[in-house]
């Protein structure tokens, strides 16, 4: 079977990978790592003389931009070479979910907002994001009551290093509403 038929094939699919939690909406699977991988290009930090908060602020609307379009390599860059997770991931485990869940749906729309910004020392910083996973573009807070989406809050920890930034650990949960106002 060449690898076009046999990726087709979600029984085969179901055989060959591991389980791994998502929720179906409108038919398509939304894993939570999809946030993640949106989380990790808030990570980033751009070259120019703007303050450390409105660096990684300029970098939601791109994330959103870059997470949809599905940029798997630009994910990937912004995962610190030691990160870990309190669920036993590291930095090759997160590029493999991202690269997987990025295969598995061919549209993603995210909703993102920023809570809180901290900076413990120069060059590490912590950032609350809430994110909103839908089947189709949501415009505003007031959509999300309406329709059916899957809502995460990461706290990450974030580690600059040669004038960038990266995330070294990320913890989720289910969010709320009330998260995203």
């Amino acid at each position: 079977m060449d690898r076009l038929n046999t990726d087709c094939n979600p029984g085969w699919r179901a055989q060959r990978q591991p389980s791994l939690p998502t929720v179906t909406l409108n038919g398509i699977h939304w894993p939570p790592w999809i946030v993640l991988a949106l989380a990790l290009l808030l990570a980033a930090c751009s070259r120019d003389a703007a303050s450390p908060e409105a660096q990684i602020r300029a970098l939601v609307a791109q994330a959103q931009v870059a997470a949809e379009a599905r940029d798997a390599p630009a994910l990937r860059a912004l995962i610190a070479a030691d990160y870990a997770d309190a669920q036993g991931n590291d930095h090759k485990a997160i590029e493999n979910l991202i690269r997987l869940h990025l295969l598995r749906n061919q549209t993603i729309h995210l909703f993102i907002r920023i809570g809180a910004i901290a900076f413990p020392q120069p060059d590490r910083a912590t950032v609350r994001v809430a994110a909103a996973m839908a089947g189709r573009p949501v415009a505003s807070v007031g959509e999300l009551a309406g329709m059916n989406a899957d809502l995460y809050r990461f706290d990450l920890e974030l580690v600059q290093r040669d004038g960038e930034w990266h995330v070294q650990r990320a913890t989720w949960e289910p969010a709320r509403l009330d998260d995203f106002w």
